[in-house]
């Protein structure tokens, strides 16, 4: 899904091939838990990025938070005509025919208590690669 395997910092030249992995903040809110007023203030960036990546196949949210939140911006632009529930590694295909793949958020809690790891993160990943 990228040109590069690996990314050390944001001039690397690391490009994603059609493909938006999002957590939705842009800021870690205390005790990681967003308020909806953080949350409604971040989700018009994600509308408006999600608006504007044209060749955009694959979404993949990191957490439930999310993928709450990708569906409500589809809900608010487009009629959804199934139920989405948020499962990890389950494919969506959203009514403007991109793919929404959810990902447990592999913040450190996931990964210690092992609801995520480096089998399944790599495993999901695979899975968008293969759509593009």
């Amino acid at each position: 899904i990228s040109n590069l395997p690996t990314s050390k910092n944001r001039k690397d030249g690391l490009i994603l091939h059609n493909t938006y992995i999002t957590n939705i903040l842009k800021c870690v809110p205390p005790d990681d838990k967003p308020l909806n007023l953080e949350l409604n203030n971040c989700s018009n960036y994600f509308d408006n990025e999600i608006k504007n990546l044209k060749n955009l196949k694959v979404i993949i949210t990191f957490g439930k938070v999310a993928f709450d939140n990708c569906i409500k911006f589809y809900k608010k632009n487009f009629v959804i005509n199934q139920k989405l529930t948020f499962k990890h590694g389950v494919k969506y295909k959203l009514p403007d025919n991109k793919i929404l793949i959810p990902c447990y958020h592999p913040s450190p809690r996931n990964v210690n208590t092992k609801v995520i790891d480096k089998k399944k993160m790599i495993s999901l990943l695979n899975k968008a690669k293969k759509l593009l």
